[in-house]
């Protein structure tokens, strides 16, 4: 990570290029390739290392939900609020996002306003039915690697993406910030998935860390909800929804229906065939469930 935001402020000090946030691809593929040999040298556990048809499929949900939605709903997002951007800085001055500060503490405190709304989106999505029933896509690998950080349904996918965008088109945040921001939020997102036994201390009371997410990720309900931070765990400890037992090794994870559509196409459908999953009367009483 540490590598690959300096390569990020490298290039966004030297390149003349308008579109610098696409620097960050060459530098996300090869955090993927070097994740992929760790998860080999060091797995959390052997079997997750084999395949379970769903390469493919995880493949998909990659180039769909991480690389063609963020295309596509880029223009959109700034079509739809220039005028609000506009206002703002006619009204407060043009310079919202505070530029001057060191480009490292923008990326944190884009971090956390990022966070703030992913953590709310996140949690309803564990307990409102019809966010649930696209959310489950993401609950449905039965193991972790690194590939799972890309399987969502498209609909939740730009659901997702609105507080990850919008404050920072409206405050102006530079394309700078944005680039490191976007490179942080990419390996982060693989690394949390991985299949890495790696212990990190302290900093799991900072970052969403793979360590934490495993549990999010928990067949056991009282378990998964929980973690829901997305690179930060802040609003986890905030909100007590924060969930480490240091001393236990996650065992099943994946989703309380064995049955759960495997294809590409067959979960795109999932959540409009009326199965979200949880026992019917978890949604009026969660507390059951919480061991």
């Amino acid at each position: 990570m540490g590598l690959g935001l300096g390569v990020g402020f490298f290039l966004s000090r030297s390149s003349e290029s308008e579109n610098i946030i696409a620097l960050g691809s060459p530098i996300v593929l090869a955090a993927l390739v070097i994740i992929g040999i760790l998860e080999r040298l060091m797995p959390y556990k052997s079997e997750w290392n084999k395949s379970h048809n769903d390469v493919g499929n995880d493949t998909i949900h990659l180039f769909i939900t991480q690389i063609l939605i963020g295309r596509i709903m880029q223009p959109f997002w700034i079509f739809v609020f220039a005028g609000l951007t506009s206002y703002l800085a006619s009204r407060y001055g043009s310079d919202i996002w505070p530029h001057e500060i060191n480009l490292f503490l923008q990326l944190f405190l884009a971090l956390l306003i990022a966070e703030f709304g992913r953590y709310w989106l996140h949690r309803w999505a564990h307990e409102v039915p019809w966010l649930w029933r696209l959310h489950a896509i993401h609950h449905s690998p039965k193991r972790l690697y690194f590939l799972n950080a890309a399987r969502f349904h498209p609909i939740e996918k730009i659901i997702f993406l609105i507080p990850e965008t919008v404050p920072f088109i409206i405050l102006g945040a530079n394309a700078e910030c944005l680039l490191l921001y976007a490179i942080f939020n990419s390996i982060h997102g693989l690394f949390q998935h991985s299949n890495i036994y790696i212990k990190m201390g302290w900093l799991n009371y900072i970052f969403s860390l793979t360590e934490l997410h495993r549990w999010h990720h928990s067949k056991k309900v009282g378990e998964s909800n929980s973690n829901y931070g997305n690179n930060l765990i802040v609003w986890d400890l905030i909100f007590c929804t924060f969930y480490w037992p240091k001393k236990k090794l996650v065992k099943e994870i994946s989703l309380l229906n064995p049955e759960y559509p495997e294809g590409y196409l067959s979960q795109l459908k999932a959540p409009f065939l009326g199965d979200i999953d949880k026992p019917d009367d978890y949604y009026s009483s969660p507390e059951r469930y919480a061991d």
